[in-house]
């Protein structure tokens, strides 16, 4: 077989592999029911805003683009899937534009999506998938606009905008891009024709969250920077530990080749290298000094991960990589992605599986929880009519018993994180009764004891909702019924009065 047969073969298999893959991902869009968050994304598409309090717009765009309120968990999550496969081809196309070769492109796609990260990310409805697809556009749009000018810079700083509007974290690609365009033209002398049309578009891309913000106390900002970070002390065993799941969640051998990438880049002085490097190592020391202090998701390096790994392709095909090492990093990654194909696939086989193997010792909050959440949410609705207002203390569930029950979110408690379910609903409401439907019994969290006593005339131990799946122990839930509510009551169970 000639070399060029074999390098043919090679990059089908590649793209053969990619495509099985994204098939098992399909699978489970259409099986799997929705988490917790991705029904508060989707009540986000249908309230639609140029931001919210947690996040930027992008996530419920993707949604609002094809559920339209349908209530189809795999409409919510079809857009998701799109940009997954657009995250690849826009690698792809990156890593090939760098070695001139398309085997490039067919090396970074399978490596970008053997990553078990990349599927959670992408297979779901998520912040990550339109946020990666903008990032990995943003690096082939990048490199034709610092090697060629013209509208590429426009198309460019369009693509950086939509990473910042899918996740804030896209300001590190546009600052990382400021720096390598700064650094190219120290090197050049120049920059490439009509420069300034991508910091234009990146300005005008925001503008849906700026505005926002601007009339909101720039709470998304707030919340990104301030809101969702606790102090937990200074700890290198964190750092460690951050580190240590990163290999595991992207793969030994995906982990490997980013790392190798990383080193190989510093090494190489082009305009794609910088761009690059500015737009992945710095991120990659900023999360790892972050780590010192608190706990980092690990999530936040699918960015600087697609970048590396990007360049990992290119340079894999032009240094000739062997037999050996190709192996090891694509076998060692497949290895642990494996597992979580197969639940998505048939996670009936998962279930069994995990009764063979510790019996009915399974406990009911375990890893078959998100099967109960369509049950719940029809037991809860006809609850509702009786009970007037259901209320919970946690945005993703209340959001799960409006996706499958139609029971409207209300959402209790003090915890900052979903607070734009607050906005939903009247505050001042009198209800005859309401329903509270949590996952721990109201007796044991004190706090909420003591507000439920203001509230209420009376509070009543309206008993559990226990559910299975195929067997297995999937989740008890606790309902509290307050009677004969005071004045205000449900401010008081906001901790507003």
């Amino acid at each position: 077989m000639s070399s060029r047969a074999a390098a043919a073969r090679w990059e089908v298999a590649a793209w053969g592999a990619v495509a099985l893959i994204f098939a098992a991902r399909v699978v489970g869009a259409f099986t799997i029911p929705l988490t917790g968050d991705e029904a508060y994304y989707w009540e986000w598409s249908l309230r639609p805003a140029g931001a919210y309090y947690d996040h930027p717009a992008g996530v419920a765009m993707v949604i609002a683009l094809f559920d339209h309120g349908l209530r189809s968990a795999a409409l919510v999550r079809v857009g998701f899937l799109a940009c997954g496969l657009g995250a690849t081809l826009a690698l792809a196309d990156f890593s090939a534009q760098i070695a001139h070769d398309r085997r490039a492109g067919a090396a970074a796609a399978l490596l970008l999506n053997l990553a078990p990260l990349l599927t959670v990310g992408v297979g779901v409805a998520s912040p990550d998938a339109p946020y990666l697809l903008f990032w990995c556009a943003s690096l082939a749009l990048g490199k034709r606009a610092f090697e060629r000018g013209g509208w590429w810079w426009m198309l460019f700083g369009f693509a950086l905008a939509g990473a910042v509007e899918s996740r804030l974290l896209g300001f590190a690609f546009a600052a990382g891009a400021g720096v390598a365009a700064l650094m190219q033209r120290r090197a050049e002398g120049a920059l490439a024709r009509w420069w300034w049309a991508a910091p234009v578009a990146f300005a005008v891309g925001l503008l849906p969250l700026l505005l926002w913000n601007g009339t909101h106390h720039w709470q998304t900002f707030a919340f990104a920077l301030v809101g969702r970070h606790v102090d937990e002390g200074l700890s290198l065993a964190r750092v460690l530990g951050f580190l240590a799941l990163a290999v595991l969640v992207l793969g030994p051998g995906c982990a490997f080749a980013a790392a190798w990438a990383a080193a190989k880049v510093l090494r190489v002085r082009t305009a794609w290298s910088r761009l690059a490097a500015w737009s992945a190592l710095p991120m990659v020391v900023l999360l790892a000094a972050l780590a010192l202090r608190e706990r980092v998701e690990i999530y936040w390096l699918y960015g600087p991960f697609a970048t590396l790994i990007g360049v990992a392709g290119a340079l894999a095909v032009k240094e000739h990589w062997g037999r050996v090492r190709w192996s090891w990093t694509i076998v060692s990654s497949a290895l642990l992605l494996t597992p979580l194909l197969t639940v998505l696939v048939a996670p009936s086989l998962t279930v069994a599986a995990a009764l063979h193997s510790v019996g009915r010792d399974l406990r009911h909050n375990g890893p078959f929880e998100i099967f109960s959440y369509p049950m719940l949410a029809r037991d809860v609705a006809q609850r509702a009519h009786s009970s007037g207002l259901v209320v919970t203390d946690g945005y993703g569930l209340s959001s799960l018993l409006d996706f499958y029950g139609g029971v409207p979110p209300v959402v209790i408690g003090y915890d900052r994180q979903g607070r734009q379910a607050r906005t939903w609903f009247d505050r001042d409401a009198a209800p005859r009764e309401i329903l509270f439907v949590d996952k721990e019994a109201l007796a044991t969290r004190s706090d909420f004891v003591r507000q439920f006593a203001r509230a209420c005339g009376r509070t009543l131990d309206a008993g559990t909702l226990v559910y299975d799946y195929r067997g297995a122990p999937a989740r008890t839930y606790y309902l509290t019924r307050c009677l004969d509510p005071r004045p205000g009551a449900l401010r008081m169970l906001l901790w507003e009065g």
